[in-house]
């Protein structure tokens, strides 16, 4: 199963996110570690504009979903 994590400085609410997107079959672990590597990067958290702290992700725009084979 693939996942594909996507980090922008100005998401769908005008603040940094990331987006993890998995493909149907992916295992709910597999999503919480991709989560966690997210956490743990803190040179993706400053080259994109994450504003948080180890005990305080609120200043994160994460979204999670999962792919579609055919988009519109």
């Amino acid at each position: 199963m693939a996942i594909t994590i996507t980090a922008t400085k100005a998401g769908r609410l005008g603040k940094a996110a990331v987006e993890i997107a998995y493909d149907p079959g992916t295992k709910l672990d597999e999503i919480l570690a991709a989560q966690k590597r997210i956490f743990a990067d803190k040179k993706l958290a400053k080259a994109i504009g994450f504003k948080f702290c180890d005990g305080c992700y609120s200043g994160l725009d994460l979204d999670i979903k999962q792919k579609y084979e055919n988009q519109f």
